[in-house]
């Protein structure tokens, strides 16, 4: 009697000990359900509209390369300058994005294609996991590229993404380094978005659809 009790009671204390390290590993490091989350919150940030690189746009187009604040004409014309957007992450904290851009507009035809190559810095940018708010900064940085096309003031053909490089992460207790190298792609047609690559130590490959 004794020693079933003895074996039982040392079970118990065997599985008290597994559910305490897993609850504290759970948070020292980002699983999988965490990073295909993440990966999406995180593509997100960067997803820019006309408002931002169109004409009419919140920062100057510059067709001569001079830097002026020239207005876009009426008919197509060629892009190619430089661009600093910053962007405030979901829980507080931002992403900085600085680079350029080449491509064409049409303000009369509300049409715009280019194609983004810039720098991501991210600073305490935080996210919601099933673990806490996590926040994250670039390591030093993030190099990203993005593929935008509008016509007729709406998108049209596969908007596409790029992040690659690495961040650190905190939250209430864990903290590490994680690296990022994903893809995205969306098809405003289907209204479906699909993220793959890596991220965090786990393959990514989530497809979510967009609210019309």
């Amino acid at each position: 009697m004794h020693k079933s009790s003895y074996l039982v009671c040392s079970a118990a204390l065997l599985l008290a000990a597994a559910a305490c390290s897993d609850s504290t590993g759970l948070k020292n490091e980002i699983s999988q359900a965490d990073a295909n989350q993440l990966a999406a919150d995180f593509d997100g940030v960067a997803s820019f509209s006309s408002t931002d690189f169109g004409p009419g746009l919140s920062f100057s187009i510059s067709t001569d390369g001079s830097g002026a604040s020239a207005a876009v004409s009426s008919a197509p014309v060629p892009i190619n300058t430089s661009f600093s957007i910053t962007r405030q992450c979901p829980q507080g904290g931002q992403t900085a994005f600085e680079g350029s851009i080449i491509g064409s507009g049409d303000r009369v035809a509300h049409s715009l294609t280019i194609d983004a190559t810039a720098t991501r810095t991210d600073t305490k940018c935080a996210f919601n996991t099933r673990d806490g708010v996590l926040t994250l900064s670039g390591n030093p940085n993030v190099a990203y590229t993005g593929h935008l096309n509008i016509v007729n003031a709406a998108p049209v053909g596969l908007q596409t993404q790029t992040h690659n490089g690495s961040f650190t992460w905190s939250r209430t207790g864990g903290s590490g380094t994680c690296d990022v190298d994903i893809t995205s792609q969306y098809d405003p047609s289907t209204k479906t978005l699909t993220i793959k690559g890596s991220f965090c130590g786990h393959v990514i490959d989530v497809t979510k659809t967009k609210a019309s």
